[in-house]
């Protein structure tokens, strides 16, 4: 027995700004302390065309939020946003998996590092879609850009456990709640690629839809590396450490990973859902394992549509990959806190 794939889908706001255009108005909100030289390379080098995000950032509310040389938000304003806005874009993206519904749904899985409210989007789900309110329900908290893979871990794990399961996965993220003006280079190096985003997926035991069988996972934590990557929340929000040697600590990791996962499938023959963490990261990873330069074309497709937008990026990548007719295997990968690498295998017949 084997657990699939059966629709996958994407959403991002409505509202989307050009790279640029942020910059531009995020420049004068920055910390007195803050490199605005630094800033201007980050966004010039970020490899995106425009992010989207569900906060009006160039009205009115944008000014509210982060208003210019005043304290910004503080952390309850910005939880209070992400109760009342991720819902839409969480079920905008299973609107776009499942454009003619969600059917028979057991067990629903979220992911999500930007907000922390309770009752969370699992439930309020329930609500907008009509799901039964036995439904299992299941939270991927505060993991990073990766918690889309242990995600589908866990729907493919109860599928095959139970064949008649049928586990729907949401990974929604809000970003712009949490810009942070600087001073340090971390804060400008996150303002400037993180985005609004939203995945969905549906996982069956039959092999229907988009038929993607989910394989193998593979994991890898990197040693003594906690403090090069991290996620705090603070009085304005949550913030990000993020050092720029992130690449050159996981690249060790990453081919054995890539190999586990693909057990003896030669790396060019597989095809590649890489998180698109930064142009640096995917670039290093290409370079790392001797990928063609065409490989990760997918991922970096989805860092210039709407930037990185933590874990909701690869069911993105993936739903654009499936428009396409292939067969054979897939590598998703995904990186975050710890430093930790994330891997899962999966297959088109």
């Amino acid at each position: 027995m084997s657990a699939w794939i059966t629709h996958l889908g994407q959403a991002t706001p409505e509202r989307r700004i050009a790279q640029a255009e942020l910059g531009a108005w995020l420049e004068p909100r920055l910390h007195p302390g803050a490199d605005r030289r630094h800033f201007g390379r980050f966004i010039e080098r970020s490899g995106i065309a425009w992010r989207g995000t569900v906060v009006d950032l160039l009205g009115e509310e944008g000014d509210r939020l982060y208003p210019v040389g005043a304290p910004h938000a503080d952390a309850l304003v910005r939880s209070q946003l992400f109760a009342e806005r991720a819902p839409d874009l969480a079920v905008a993206a299973v609107r776009a998996a499942c454009p003619d519904g969600v059917g028979r749904i057991t067990h629903v899985v979220v992911a999500t590092c930007t907000g922390a409210v309770a009752p969370g989007i699992d439930l309020l789900l329930i609500e907008r879609l009509g799901l039964d309110p036995s439904v299992r329900r299941t939270m991927v908290g505060f993991m990073g850009c990766y918690a889309a893979v242990p995600a589908l871990r866990v729907a493919r794990d109860a599928v095959l456990a139970d064949p008649t399961a049928r586990v729907l996965v949401v990974c929604c993220e809000l970003s712009s709640l949490h810009l942070q003006p600087g001073p340090s280079d971390d804060d400008l190096l996150a303002a400037s690629l993180f985005g609004d985003g939203a995945g969905a997926a549906v996982v069956a035991a039959e092999p229907a839809g988009c038929a993607v069988r989910l394989g193998g996972d593979a994991c890898a934590v990197v040693p003594d590396t906690g403090d090069r990557m991290a996620w705090i929340a603070g009085p304005t929000g949550f913030a990000l450490r993020l050092a720029p040697s992130i690449g050159r600590h996981l690249a060790p990791v990453v081919g054995p990973l890539c190999d586990r996962l693909l057990a003896g499938t030669p790396r060019d023959a597989a095809r590649w859902a890489v998180h698109p963490g930064g142009p640096r990261i995917l670039d290093e990873v290409e370079q790392g394992l001797g990928l063609r330069p065409d490989a990760l074309a997918a991922s970096r497709r989805a860092l210039a549509e709407g930037g990185n937008r933590s874990s909701g990026t690869v069911l993105a990548i993936l739903a654009d990959l499936v428009r396409e007719p292939w067969s054979g295997p897939c590598a998703l990968l995904a990186f975050g806190p710890g430093l930790s690498a994330e891997g899962l295998r999966l297959d088109r017949c």
